[in-house]
């Protein structure tokens, strides 16, 4: 009977076993899933640079958007030469607004937006998570460290010489060095997700991404989304009905 009983205990610790890597592994395909088919959310971005000669110049943006058929309602601040100016950002129905500091006084414009422009905001588009060769790596558990806090766990990207190759190279592609190589002597990164079990809905994903060499500035950038796929619904302030129609 105790040889039985001794059976059934090690059976159940490697099925038990097997379905908690399983349960790792389809987690992480969820993640992978559910973060390809986004569709709104609550960001927070930020770029800086800490340039060495000249003042830092950057933004911190937060507010909610749309990714398909781009629509936002943003806030926030740029920085540049040590001057911070207020900015208010919308896109509603493929026009795009910018309420902004000048001279003290706060002026509207407004542009439509060009099927083949680039909308710098567009935080699926430029959010490190989102990026097909990252999200390729929730392919590996290996990859990710794991943390649980109730329903939610956290899937933190491990730094390894893999890992840091795929970053550094999705990182290259948004650094414009005139078509100059760019070598980094300090570059390193945080890129995580949090994921719902219990819904099985992703509630975070946060990036932060550093690179800087001794010739050029350092960039700090940062970005998060929350709330993710609630309903986001665009309503233009009464004084945008007073934008200029600026050409961009």
């Amino acid at each position: 009977m105790r040889k039985q009983m001794l059976a059934v205990m090690v059976g159940l610790s490697v099925v038990l076993s097997g379905c908690s890597m399983q349960s790792t592994e389809s987690m992480l395909q969820d993640v992978k899933k559910n973060t390809k088919e986004i569709k709104s959310g609550k960001l927070t971005t930020s770029m800086y640079s800490t340039d060495k000669v000249y003042k830092p110049i950057g933004y911190n943006i937060s507010g909610y958007e749309k990714f398909d058929q781009i629509e936002y309602n943003l806030k926030g601040t740029f920085k540049d030469k040590g001057k911070d100016t207020n900015i208010e950002l919308y896109i509603k129905d493929g026009i795009k607004y910018i309420k902004f500091n000048d001279d003290s006084r706060y002026r509207w414009s407004k542009n439509k937006l060009k099927p083949s422009g680039s909308e710098p905001f567009n935080f699926k588009k430029n959010a490190f998570n989102m990026k097909d060769s990252i999200l390729n790596l929730l392919d590996n558990k290996d990859n990710w460290d794991v943390t649980k806090d109730g329903d939610k766990v956290t899937f933190k990207l491990k730094k390894n010489d893999e890992t840091k190759r795929k970053v550094e190279e999705e990182y290259l592609k948004t650094v414009n060095n005139n078509g100059k190589a760019v070598k980094f002597s300090e570059f390193d990164f945080t890129i995580e997700y949090v994921l719902n079990t219990k819904t099985k809905n992703i509630e975070k994903i946060a990036y932060e991404i550093i690179g800087g060499s001794d010739e050029y500035s350092k960039i700090i950038s940062k970005g998060s989304l929350e709330e993710i796929n609630k309903e986001v619904n665009i309503v233009l302030p009464e004084e945008s009905e007073n934008a200029v129609d600026m050409e961009i």
